[in-house]
């Protein structure tokens, strides 16, 4: 390349977007495809449920915050097929990357062996989320926030803080369960400096008025823009009741905090200490306003590992500050040959295609050719059910059932509390191999075995003919 000083940007970007490797559909991708059919077949938003028939007899509520994204998908989808899909994960990715690279592109190229460093463990980290979820787009919205913040903390003249409410609209309405988050950054930068402030090794300037202005400016449109969306004011509550719900954080694994005895919990605890040992490593003045927020994102971290790509971001536009005078040379050039071949070797030879299906379609013709089923089906399979149109016991939405049947079906997969197959009544069963479910209906001779394959069985009750 005739100019080295694209070397370590594509670089960081490209060690990043590695993580698309793990690419996988995940459960929820496809009730979150067939809810954008229904919106764009129907030209409506559902709100109440529609696909589970417990949740259709019973008129449970459904707060369809992720619609637009679901919009999005859909028509990805039905263009782009598969391809489509793989390609728009791969682009947040990107964008996320390039974004975080532009905040402080000064110091990464100042210290390129730190910035390869960090960029390896945004790989880690990103490696379990590229799954086409709405999750990425919040991801997206979040850098965005953090960058027009700063933007505007360090340069008084700065008017892309002025795109706050367009960012607080699109996050609401492609994932408002966490766009909450928009009007938090902005209010924390705005309370914090209010006033000069300085402590041991801490220090926090008063800034012009026409920069608190600003803040004030972004955090107020940004509330009063986030109802702008079909269920209005309700979604500047829904991310706190989210996490009062005790029985989705037990049972939801994204929802769980941090376990030490997992392989993703200690790389995510050393993360955090290599975070603050980082930063207080020497005796310099810190910024209150970065602590405060590493402090915060560490904590919702702690408490639910769903948090953690948003601590990288944040450490992303700190950590850098902090980084010492000490240089390790390297030259990127072979690194970034190195990574272009990894990448081409990977894909040419390695690489596999994820599986669109989940379930056989033999199993799908069975369920949908008998009305008079009463379905239990895994929590995991609920999506791709929904996808095939068999209207299921319980799915992903997992706010949908939380005051009615998701403390049951916790029970079942967690505790193999089988009390609740009578409790509903249930003729028809299909259950991953690997669940405790499985295990009891097997044992059972009431349970008759109809197909099964190397993931998934399909059963009946005895009595239950078609």
């Amino acid at each position: 390349m005739k100019n080295k000083k694209y070397l370590l940007p594509i670089t960081f970007i490209l060690i990043i977007c590695i993580s698309i490797f793990l690419f996988h559909y995940g459960n929820d991708f496809y009730w979150h495809l067939k809810a954008g059919s229904y919106i764009v077949e129907n030209h409506q938003i559902p709100f109440t449920d529609v696909f589970s028939w417990y949740a259709k007899s019973n008129h449970l509520s459904w707060i369809s915050h992720e619609w637009l994204f679901e919009v999005l998908i859909y028509f990805i989808f039905q263009i782009f097929s598969n391809v489509g899909i793989f390609f728009y994960v791969l682009f947040m990715i990107f964008l996320i990357s390039l974004i975080l690279f532009k905040q402080n592109k000064s110091l990464l190229y100042q210290y390129p062996f730190q910035t390869i460093c960090l960029s390896l463990v945004g790989m880690l980290i990103f490696a379990n989320k590229t799954i086409p979820r709405p999750h990425l787009l919040s991801f997206l919205f979040f850098t965005i926030t953090l960058s027009f913040s700063y933007d505007n903390l360090k340069n008084k003249n700065s008017k892309l803080i002025y795109f706050a409410p367009i960012i607080s609209f699109f996050w609401s309405n492609c994932h408002g369960g966490s766009s909450n988050l928009s009007y938090i950054i902005y209010g924390i930068f705005l309370s914090i400096h209010l006033l000069p402030i300085r402590f041991p090794y801490i220090k926090n300037k008063k800034l012009e008025r026409n920069q608190l202005l600003k803040y004030l400016y972004a955090f107020l449109t940004s509330i009063f823009i986030i109802p702008l969306n079909p269920n209005g004011v309700k979604i500047l509550f829904y991310p706190y009741l989210n996490m009062t719900y005790t029985t989705m954080i037990h049972c939801i694994d994204e929802w769980q905090g941090l376990n030490l005895f997992s392989v993703d919990g200690c790389f995510y605890f050393l993360f955090m200490v290599l975070i603050f040992y980082t930063i207080f490593k020497y005796k310099k003045e810190h910024q209150l306003v970065d602590i405060i927020l590493l402090i915060l994102f560490t904590i919702l971290g702690i408490k639910s590992t769903r948090f953690i790509p948003y601590l990288f971001i944040v450490s992303m536009n700190i950590i850098p500050k902090y980084w010492s005078s000490k240089k390790v040379k390297i030259d990127l050039f072979p690194i970034f040959i190195s990574l272009i071949t990894i990448i081409i070797i990977f894909y040419s030879f390695v690489f596999i295609s994820p599986k669109f299906q989940l379930i056989s379609n033999e199993m799908i013709n069975y369920l949908k050719s008998d009305k008079d089923i009463v379905l239990y089906n895994s929590y995991n399979l609920g999506g791709y059910l929904i996808y095939k149109d068999v209207p299921v016991f319980i799915d992903g939405r997992a706010d949908l059932y939380i005051d009615s049947i998701l403390c049951d079906v916790c029970n079942l997969e967690k505790e193999n509390d089988t009390s609740v197959f009578k409790k509903y009544h249930f003729n028809t069963f299909i259950v991953e191999n690997k669940s405790k479910a499985n295990r009891y209906l097997k044992k059972h001779k009431q349970y008759k075995l109809i197909m099964n394959d190397e993931k998934n069985s399909l059963y009946i009750l005895n009595n239950f003919t078609d």
